[in-house]
């Protein structure tokens, strides 16, 4: 395997996937299939074709969450390392290739989670037994389970080589997000009750592909977030927290999840009130420009805490928002007032 890289270098991002792509990936393909499979699944409608019949219900009450800071996939492979439970990352992916741009020097999180590891060869590859030919475009409410993706390499600050005695295995379900929503005047709410109902199906989808593969520990990144989607943060965390709450499916599955912000300066908010400012000095349409300039932009969110900090304009971080959404006295006031939409069955408490 190649040399280790001077470790107070940061290294070019193209240069660091050439590597992934002609070095590590092949010998990985070649010498570990044995203990790893560089393949993948699609589910193109996990909310028709999956059902829990035969698969009980392990737990009792709501789920236990936990809001920090970090790195996804590394608390991921801790915290299943550390505990020998089955832990799974839900992470946001481009919806038309495998891994987006991560070949370039595109930052969205799943750009460079395929830099350090196998998932971009994992994601274009049918598992055995497989129907699918091709997994891509992904569908709106489907996504991809890849059980077994290899990393060999750090974080991106650095991109530290392991030694292959130290790569590990994670397992993550990848859901594109949608991409800058129509939002309401003040940028807090969708416009449109058809697209929030869109991206509420892509959360149940994610946590249904999870939990019918027997994984009861979640842990999600800035799923939808940042200036690659600009979903609205807190109408967005108040949507898993219904799902996670309320889903018949769900309920009783799903014992722990994780949301861990890469960014802990990153501010949504923030960005969305920014282009409203923007919009209301100079006129034009809501929507129209952000998406045709999102069209190309990374599969996942991307850090804008430096563009961020130097604004006029304020809000919370994306981190304060779930904060406040899944603190734990204010998930019991929402589990004391039943949502009318589900049914008393449903209640967990």
């Amino acid at each position: 395997m190649p040399s280790s890289s001077s470790k107070h270098s940061k290294p070019k991002a193209s240069d660091i996937a050439s590597e992934t792509k002609r070095v590590y990936i092949p010998h990985i393909k070649q010498k570990c299939t044995a203990n790893w499979g560089t393949f993948s699944y699609l589910y193109r409608q996990p909310l028709l074709s999956l059902t829990f019949d035969t698969i009980p219900r392990a737990f009792t009450g709501p789920p236990n969450f936990c809001v920090t800071v970090g790195d996804p996939a590394d608390f991921t492979v801790n915290w299943a390392g550390h505990n020998d439970v089955r832990v799974a990352f839900i992470c946001a992916a481009n919806d038309k290739r495998p891994g987006g741009d991560w070949e370039t020097g595109v930052v969205g999180y799943e750009e460079k989670l395929c830099r350090r590891s196998t998932l971009s060869a994992t994601l274009a590859t049918p598992g055995p037994g497989s129907y699918e030919q091709q997994h891509y475009p992904i569908p709106i409410a489907g996504g991809i389970l890849s059980e077994q993706v290899v990393i060999f390499r750090g974080p991106h600050d650095r991109y530290e080589k392991f030694s292959p005695e130290d790569w590990v295995e994670l397992p993550i379900c990848s859901v594109a997000p949608t991409k800058w929503p129509k939002l309401n005047q003040n940028g807090t709410k969708y416009s449109f009750a058809e697209e929030r109902e869109i991206v509420m199906d892509k959360l149940r989808a994610a946590l249904r592909i999870c939990a019918y593969r027997y994984y009861s520990s979640i842990v999600i990144g800035d799923f939808g977030l940042g200036n690659g989607c600009r979903n609205p943060p807190r109408e967005l965390a108040e949507m898993w927290r219904e799902v996670l709450l309320w889903d018949p499916e769900l309920r009783g599955r799903i014992q722990n999840v994780a949301f861990v912000f890469p960014d802990a300066a990153t501010s949504t908010t923030r960005l969305i009130l920014e282009d409203l400012a923007k919009k209301g000095k100079h006129g034009g349409s809501s929507g129209s420009k952000g998406k045709s300039k999102s069209s190309s932009s990374s599969s996942s969110s991307s850090s804008s805490s430096s563009h961020s900090s130097h604004s006029s304009v304020s809000g919370p971080t994306d981190q304060q928002v779930f904060e406040a959404v899944f603190n734990p006295a204010e998930v019991q006031r929402v589990l004391t007032i039943p949502d009318p939409r589900y049914g008393l069955s449903n209640i967990m408490g």
